[in-house]
């Protein structure tokens, strides 16, 4: 019957540049590349002759008026559960476009992909396969638990009751990292069986030209990107003060800059930020497009990466500062997937870890910036085997073809 039509899930989705809508994108385009014909249910706003694979949805709670009874569950539902990845709204929305997709392909093979945010996505496809009978695969790019991160007692409860009853309504779920598919398969010992681990990756044709940069006194430290749930970039920003009141860091041969918005909690307070700027060591700047990032992050000597509150997820950015060849360093949890991934790249890193005293982490520091010489360090090929987008879908594609026979 040949190979099936894939209908994909996915609230983010380019032209939207929410790094939530990476992984779908990725899969689409080397889906359609090997021969599948995909439909997108995405609540992205698509530009004028977008392809119609592509069909926006919008998003009730952004779009209509506020005073509705449905705003104001959905309002409470963010606050105490999921925050913005809540989309209750949205999910009844695409449900019934899709819907409407499968009664239009009646005829045709069709499997559902849901990706990203976990919730919303794969709600609708829980619901399009019990509807219609397809096959349903739920790609969890994210934990449903990553919100909080297990810090609030209410969220955990139904995160892992919810979490459940994805896993078994699938007939297939993936997890991102290997760390996530174990402890799938030590919480829910009867469903590891249909469980596999798809990590998330770069796509290959996004050509990152990296260069040496120019010898200089004062070095650069980039994190790009938002703080936010738990990352926190205090400890690093309070070692580089002690270093410099104990004249071990000259300040004027450091600037830590902290590009994209932060939250207040995973800052020092208000007098230590104004003193740092004021003496000109720290730079706090507004999110910036992708390619700005993305320039901002090639000129700088040293990229952090800021992931200490969990041991199962790998950030994203990883895998965009890997290809940037800058050194990396990285405050993560001891034995995390990030630091395993860093330790076999071939890049230039060092870590600090959540626990760590404060001596050692002036000493990792310092240790990092001794290694910023501006000579860009290549990723080596362990790190396209395993997080090329290309291969990823190879592997995809295969555990379509079993799935649907």
């Amino acid at each position: 019957m040949g190979i099936p039509l894939v209908l994909l899930i996915t609230y983010h989705f380019p032209p939207d540049n929410a790094i939530g809508g990476a992984r779908p994108y990725r899969f689409y385009k080397y889906l359609k590349r090997i021969g599948y014909e995909c439909h997108i249910i995405t609540a992205a706003v698509q530009e004028a002759g977008a392809s119609a694979d592509i069909e926006y949805v919008s998003d009730p709670f952004e779009t209509e008026p506020h005073g509705r009874i449905a705003w104001h569950i959905e309002r409470i539902g963010r606050k105490f559960l999921w925050g913005t990845g809540l989309k209750l709204q949205w999910s009844a929305s695409a449900f019934r476009a899709g819907r409407s997709f499968l009664k239009r392909r009646k005829n045709d093979k069709i499997v559902i992909l849901s990706s990203a945010p976990p919730v919303a996505t794969h709600l609708v496809g829980m619901g399009l396969s019990a509807c219609s009978g397809r096959p349903w695969i739920a790609d969890f790019r994210d934990p449903i638990s990553s919100a909080f991160d297990g810090h609030f007692s209410l969220h955990n409860i139904v995160a892992n009751g919810l979490t459940w009853l994805v896993m078994w309504r699938t007939d297939l779920a993936l997890a991102n990292t290997d760390a996530m598919h174990r402890s799938w398969c030590s919480r829910y010992p009867g469903l590891g069986s249909k469980t596999r681990t798809l990590w998330n990756g770069f796509d290959p044709e996004d050509t990152i030209g990296t260069y040496v940069l120019p010898m200089r006194e004062r070095k650069i430290l980039s994190h790009v990107g938002e703080l936010y749930g738990g990352r926190s970039i205090r400890p690093v920003l309070q070692a580089a003060l002690r270093l410099i009141e104990n004249g071990r860091l000259d300040a004027k041969n450091i600037l830590i800059r902290q590009i994209g918005l932060a939250e207040q909690g995973e800052l020092p307070d208000a007098d230590f930020l104004q003193t740092a700027q004021a003496d000109g060591w720290l730079e706090l700047r507004e999110p910036v497009p992708a390619k700005e990032a993305r320039s901002m992050a090639l000129e700088s000597d040293g990229l952090l990466l800021i992931q200490p509150q969990t041991a199962v997820q790998v950030p994203a950015k990883l895998f965009e500062y890997l290809r940037l060849g800058r050194p990396i360093l990285a405050y993560v949890m001891r034995d995390s997937p990030a630091m395993h991934i860093l330790q076999q790249a071939g890049v230039s890193f060092e870590c600090i870890f959540p626990g760590d005293t404060p001596e050692r982490i002036e000493k990792q520091l310092l240790n990092f910036i001794a290694m910023l010489d501006g000579q860009p360090v290549i990723y080596n090929q362990w790190f396209v085997d395993n997080f090329d987008a290309s291969r990823q879908v190879e592997t995809l594609d295969a555990m379509i073809r079993v799935l649907t026979g």
